[in-house]
């Protein structure tokens, strides 16, 4: 009687053939991690699809979302929250980028005590954050010095993206040190051996390698800097037409009793984030699973 014919795998050894028609068993865990996830993707829609039948599914949801959405106040609040969470996001991205690397290739005495300082705007109350960003200014030399060169932050669309900066660069140091914690030194030792300067080696070897991790930093620092409220409230106010964000408008409405007002703009947001999300992974391609990974924050 014939055997099966087996060949050999990578390391050696033989490979059995698989009986046919066998189902692999689903085990008590599987159920479990199911379940969980189930559970937390039912919260996520269950949320949006809440805002959308409040909004959409009411005769004073529908009249309140038109009225905001051609508000000039909301208006500007949309505009200023693109703009700052963008421009706040470019220059968030360049300081994690060398703070992720540092944290991640150097060793120096108090390299311990920097990466725990630079958890602190993850770990504190961001409303707590923005009060001592206040003081900061308003009672030291801080602001003085600023506003010597002609720089205001205080109660000023620069403030918002002064806040946005310090808070998103701690979770994009984050993100990208453990990207630069993955890469293989090696393959940068071997380009300064061919000739490449340390510079040249991390600007053509090392930074296009975890490039999909800076992408993913990259959105993840914009969504958080687009959410923020606290800092931004407590550290430049809300000035409508001036210092006014889409959350802070949200909040705004909420305490007038204007529930679908507010739902509405957090529609809006959504929307905002969706498309960013979108265009992202088509342009990610690939890496669109690992951005989806890392921008749930």
């Amino acid at each position: 009687m014939d055997r099966p014919a087996t060949t050999d795998d990578a390391s050696g050894g033989p490979i059995r053939p698989r009986k046919a028609g066998r189902r692999t068993s689903v085990s008590w865990i599987d159920v479990v991690f199911g379940v969980t996830l189930g559970v937390y993707v039912f919260f996520i829609v269950g949320i949006i699809v809440a805002n959308v039948l409040l909004v959409g599914g009411t005769p004073l949801g529908r009249e309140q979302f038109w009225e905001s959405i051609r508000d000039p106040q909301v208006l500007h609040a949309v505009w200023l929250s693109i703009w700052t969470s963008s421009v706040g996001a470019v220059i968030a991205l360049f300081i994690s980028v060398p703070s992720g690397y540092v944290l991640s290739r150097y060793r120096f005495p108090g390299v311990r005590l920097l990466d725990a300082l630079l958890d602190i705007p993850i770990v504190l109350p961001p409303l707590l954050f923005g009060i001592s960003l206040l003081v900061l200014f308003q009672r030291t030399f801080v602001g003085p010095a600023f506003l010597a060169v002609g720089m205001k932050f205080v109660h000023e669309p620069a403030g918002i993206v002064l806040v946005q900066v310090l808070i998103a660069a701690a979770y994009g140091t984050r993100m990208l040190k453990g990207a630069f914690d993955g890469f293989d030194p090696r393959l940068s030792a071997v380009a300064q051996t061919l000739g490449c300067t340390r510079a040249r080696a991390f600007f053509t070897v090392t930074l296009p390698t975890v490039r999909s991790s800076v992408v993913a930093a990259l959105v993840m620092i914009w969504a958080r800097a687009l959410a923020l409220y606290g800092p931004i409230i407590a550290f430049v106010g809300a000035t409508s037409g001036h210092t006014e964000v889409m959350p802070t408008r949200m909040f705004l409405e909420m305490s007038v009793g204007r529930l679908e007002a507010a739902l509405a703009v957090s529609l809006m947001m959504i929307v905002m984030a969706a498309v960013v999300l979108l265009v992202v992974k088509l342009v990610g391609g690939g890496r669109a699973d690992e951005m989806t990974r890392m921008t749930r924050v």
